[in-house]
């Protein structure tokens, strides 16, 4: 079943909260979603953290953006597959 919702995160050095975000997400009872995390090439523990979510509807985008946040927002949009889009700030 394709996800209705899409949630749109986009992210840069921030693995900490980065988790808490994805944590928010996954302990919804809402089961019809997906969460594209929109990495600005993070040099912190931002791979492992979504690694470490295990969860197949959380995927991982790279981009640079260069201090242009639309353009991380632009691809998570393009990437997505849902019905709807939601974004989420790490």
């Amino acid at each position: 079943m394709n996800p209705v919702i899409s949630v749109v995160l986009p992210t840069y050095n921030r693995a900490g909260l980065l988790q808490r975000a994805l944590g928010s997400i996954v302990c919804q009872t809402y089961p019809h979603w997906e969460a594209l995390v929109v990495d600005n090439h993070s040099s912190d523990d931002t791979d492992e953290i979504v690694d470490g979510c295990n969860d197949n509807r959380i995927r991982l985008l790279k981009v640079h953006n260069h201090g242009v946040i639309a353009l991380s927002r632009n691809l998570g949009i393009r990437a997505a597959s849902g019905e709807y889009i939601a974004f989420l700030d790490s």
